[in-house]
């Protein structure tokens, strides 16, 4: 029995407008028996940053040979290229402004494409749902990547990549208000001894769950994601820390 494809959708569209139908509706005209999962419409307008943290995790969750149509694009219309990124088994569709960062260091080796398919007529601000889409949903119908794109050289990168030592910097504040960083869980448990800070504050020693502090206390644990995490339990460390992205985080 042939498995029906998996085509999950990333974007900072959000939930108020017809952006999201309308590209799941290019999706299932071109490949009806698709299986299409949101990830996320609510990645902050043009966050780039956030996008590819996101990104990031679905590639990592899903099964081989998922489809991921990724769709934070201030630059829509510009000349910027629209790749095909071939990673960790998988297939992303997505602009060329950074947004593959996070997922290219943390999942090599990948491989890209430059997308050449383009429709008889291109809106110049929408994309999405004019070219992202319809390749996404003719790969998951079958069509060979070759017919749709061309090899190109290396994507555009954030000025991010996992931390080698013991000094990072906050990439995500989550719902709760959990700030992630870059520093990944080898590098932490490389320095056993150290103590968290950030700024001039301590945080105290690595902890294993939020219940290893009373409620209201600041705490720095390994997160899901498998990279450290400043929090505060039964609160948010965004709000009672002032944290903010792009924040200092260090083991000393």
């Amino acid at each position: 029995m042939t498995r029906r494809k998996i085509v999950t959708l990333t974007t900072d569209f959000g939930l108020s407008d017809f952006y999201v139908a309308a590209m799941k509706a290019v999706l299932l005209t071109h490949s009806p028996g698709a299986t299409l999962i949101d990830i996320t419409h609510n990645i902050p307008r043009h966050d780039i940053l956030c996008g590819s943290v996101t990104l990031e995790r679905a590639i990592d969750s899903f099964p081989p040979g998922t489809i991921h149509l990724a769709v934070v694009d201030p630059g829509v219309g510009t000349n910027r290229r629209l790749l095909i990124v071939r990673i960790k088994k998988s297939i992303v569709i997505l602009p060329d402004n950074g947004l593959i960062t996070w997922a290219w260091h943390r999942h090599p080796p990948a491989t890209i494409r430059q997308i050449t398919w383009k429709p008889p007529e291109v809106s110049a601000t929408f994309h999405g749902r004019d070219i992202l889409a319809p390749v996404a949903a003719m790969i998951a119908a079958g069509r060979p990547i070759t017919s749709l794109s061309r090899p190109t050289f290396a994507p555009k990168f954030l000025d991010i990549e996992p931390a080698q030592t013991p000094r990072g910097q906050i990439i995500q504040i989550d719902h709760f208000g959990n700030a992630t960083t870059n520093i990944p869980v080898d590098v932490v448990r490389s320095h056993p001894q150290k103590t968290i800070r950030f700024g001039n504050r301590k945080i105290g020693p690595l902890r294993r769950t939020y219940a290893d502090v009373p409620p209201g206390h600041p705490l720095a644990l390994i997160n899901g994601s498998g990279l450290l995490e400043i929090a505060v339990r039964d609160g948010s460390a965004a709000k009672k820390l002032h944290l903010r992205i792009g924040d200092k985080v260090e083991l000393r």
